[in-house]
């Protein structure tokens, strides 16, 4: 295709597309005219509700939300078409003075109700399709919330209340500022982006929009002892570990606002607010867009062949005891697939870092936060266990990496008080091993017995003091020589081997130690199974 003809296309579409918007907004205003011909609710209520309207700087759109028009569609003509239509109307209907806020196309005041939220809603739009298109989710559906500035919730009360002054009633079925701010956004969103607005979507967006100008609209209302609304100045710990602390404004959330115009009178609004509301002399602005996906898991299991590797990052303040943690080793390159934010890292169980984990591996699983890809395929998968076994081959490796759904991670946790655990200790004794003493050791293969361990002194400061009663399911003595020997254990989840093998003070009984009848400590300790199927085997394939 030659390149005049691509760019005749291109023009060819460019037209068809703004046709078909012009006759979209022709049949938008003919529907418009139609309703008003046959009056709406406050229409048939008060025929010279449209004076009310246009005696003040009022928007198109907010005049339609004043009218009970909840024919949303039409809402997208601009404040100057809504203004025409409703100010022809007005003079079919009264005989009085216009106002001077018509639809001409003179420079439109900011709208003294919704502050050019409503007004101006399409100026957003641009800054939330570049925010998506950058974040690039890979998803069809998306769902908005938004947060107006808390002056507009101030401002329509105080609208209502001049309403009932000139026309006698409230307004009886104003439509909601919010509601129509986020179709007005989400219809745009829509277009350009080619999602979908869903309500149960996984992607949720946060549309916060501020005004400088009005911020303090509601701070009257503390002066007014009815309305109990307390303004306060609070400190709190902000940053990483709470590293800083800063003043913040409590009391004065969208709730306290709303809770407070209820109990105020509208003689007390009126006589300390203003009724109608002061005018307006700039727009609004985007305060943030805030975008999050539902967490997706990935997992599977890990093995740790070295003694220096800690489970976790582990460090006293800013001094770090392990240079190297299994986190730190398998979960970034999964988190770069999944394009997440973060990642939290849980395992059944833990060991210490001095500690092997051999076997097939200790389960674990990643629930990734904020990914911007929920799936990946099993052959992606394996790429990326492959990848990870490379990092540090010779210190942990990975197995079975799988998608997971969130009830095949509810075994993890439930295993804490069900799963066993198997473990080959190399143990000393203060006396040279003698066959009687692995006599007694071995008296336990395969014979369970339950043992009584208070919480172990090292770890008395961060856990609190209480007896916990395990099962030894199984002990099994192999000799050394000398004073060595290995002991292997199969035991309930939760026992504190090292305790059980030393007897910490006493305050472990039975232990090995009075088993074996002299003191007796660990010198190394590997993990040789966790007893728990995972990740599922229908998730690995």
């Amino acid at each position: 295709m030659s390149e005049k003809k691509r760019e005749s296309d291109t023009l060819e579409g460019v037209h068809k597309k703004l046709k078909q918007e012009v006759d979209r907004m022709d049949a938008l205003k003919a529907r418009l005219k139609i309703a008003l011909e046959d009056n709406s609710t406050e229409l048939r209520r008060h025929k010279t509700c449209l004076d009310v309207l246009f005696s003040i700087s009022c928007c198109g759109r907010c005049m339609l939300r004043f009218l009970g028009y909840r024919d949303y569609e039409v809402y997208e003509l601009s404040s100057f078409e809504i203004k025409d239509i409703l100010s022809t109307r007005r003079t079919e209907t009264t005989t009085g003075e216009e106002g001077a806020n018509t639809g001409s196309e003179t420079p439109e005041p900011v709208c003294i109700a919704c502050v050019g939220t409503v007004q101006f809603a399409e100026s957003f739009v641009d800054e939330i399709v570049g925010r998506i298109n950058k974040e690039a989710y890979v998803i069809k559906t998306f769902n908005m919330n938004v947060t107006l500035p808390t002056s507009t919730l101030v401002r329509n009360h105080s609208m209502s209340i001049y309403w009932k002054n000139k026309l006698g009633s409230n307004p009886q079925d104003l439509v909601d500022i919010k509601e129509i701010f986020k179709l007005l956004i989400s219809w745009q969103v829509e277009r350009r982006t080619g999602l979908t607005l869903d309500f149960s979507s996984e992607l949720r967006m946060q549309v916060a929009v501020c005004h400088e100008e009005t911020k303090e609209d509601h701070v009257f209302l503390t002066k007014l002892k009815e309305s109990g609304l307390v303004i306060k100045m609070k400190r709190e710990n902000v940053g990483h570990l709470g590293a800083h602390r800063k003043n913040i404004q409590v009391g004065d959330g969208r709730h306290h606002v709303v809770k407070a115009l209820t109990l105020v009178s509208n003689d007390r609004f009126a006589s300390s607010g203003s009724v109608p509301p002061k005018e307006v002399n700039t727009k609004p602005a985007m305060e943030f867009i805030e975008m999050m996906r539902e967490s997706v898991y990935v997992g599977g299991r890990y093995l740790k062949y070295t003694r220096d590797v800690s489970q976790t990052p582990w460090a006293i303040g800013t001094t770090m005891l392990a240079e190297l943690s299994v986190s730190g080793i398998v979960c970034d390159t999964l988190k770069e697939a999944y394009k997440a934010d973060d990642y939290k890292f849980v395992t059944a169980g833990r060991e210490d870092a001095n500690v092997r984990m051999l076997g097939n591996g200790r389960p674990f699983y990643m629930e990734m936060v904020n990914p911007r890809i929920p799936f990946l395929p099993y052959e992606r998968l394996k790429e990326l266990e492959a990848k990870i076994n490379t990092i540090m081959p010779d210190k942990v490796q990975v197995r079975s990496i799988a998608s997971l759904e969130p009830d095949d991670i509810k075994v993890v946790k439930d295993g804490e008080d069900t799963k066993t655990k198997s473990y080959s200790a190399l143990c000393w004794t203060s006396n040279p091993v003698t066959q009687a003493m692995l006599d007694a050791v071995n008296a336990f293969n395969n014979k369970s017995f339950k043992i009584e361990q208070q919480t172990p002194i090292r770890v008395l400061q961060r856990r609190a003091q209480m007896i916990r009663k395990k099962e030894i399911i199984s002990l099994k003595a192999f000799p050394l020589e000398g004073h060595f020997l290995v002991v292997h254990l199969h035991t309930e989840a939760g026992t504190y081997i090292k305790e059980f093998v030393h007897g910490d003070l006493g305050r472990n009984q039975p232990s090995l130690a009075s088993i074996v009848g002299c003191e007796a400590d660990i010198m190394e300790l590997d993990v040789l199974e966790v007893d728990l199927e995972f990740p599922p085997p229908s998730r690995l394939k």
